[in-house]
């Protein structure tokens, strides 16, 4: 796992697990809303978004936190990751966890995201969380589909309980694999 993309509704958590891969496997991570938002929650050219995303697909390590399937052949993400991860989380907790976060940093730019984008609510997001995201399951599975058949690791992680469960076995690998590196 050197190259992986973690997909999953607003809410789903993401970024916390991208930052903890991360900090755990010494890769570098990428945030998607840092690539779609400029300044003051106005949204980048799609073509500039491709190519920051080809730039940062080009690297030997990255982990990218975020969806944008459509665009995920032409970026380069889908044919350079050797890993992709999906947060198949309950869209009500994805929706407690967004308003937690919300609160969190209203008023404020949160981490992870674009100078000057203030943290807001509104109707649209709400919308995404509740019935957007989950209703593009087809389209996911789809590229899930073709991954597998691309050999790719496709992770599927369904809770708390799971996500822990797998960090612990990456956690475990990873040792391993420095203990026979060094010829521990």
């Amino acid at each position: 796992m050197q190259r992986l993309w973690i997909l999953g509704s607003s809410g789903s958590g993401k970024t916390t697990l991208a930052n903890i891969i991360g900090s755990k496997l010494d890769i570098p991570v990428y945030y998607n809303d840092r690539i779609f938002w400029m300044e003051n929650w106005q949204e980048r050219p799609i073509n500039e978004q491709i190519e920051i995303t080809k730039c940062i697909a080009e690297k030997d390590k990255w982990i990218y936190e975020g969806n944008r399937i459509n665009d995920c052949k032409k970026d380069g993400r889908y044919n350079q990751c050797d890993t992709i991860i999906f947060l198949k989380i309950n869209r009500v907790i994805c929706m407690y966890r967004f308003l937690r976060r919300y609160f969190k940093y209203r008023g404020t730019v949160r981490p992870y995201i674009s100078e000057g984008c203030i943290e807001k609510i509104d109707i649209n997001i709400v919308k995404y969380i509740m019935f957007d995201y989950p209703s593009k399951n087809n389209e996911r599975q789809k590229l899930f589909n073709e991954a597998i058949k691309d050999n790719k690791n496709l992770i599927i992680l369904s809770g708390g309980k799971s996500i822990k469960k797998w960090l612990l076995m990456i956690e475990t690998k990873y040792m391993l694999y420095i203990m026979i590196k060094l010829n521990v």
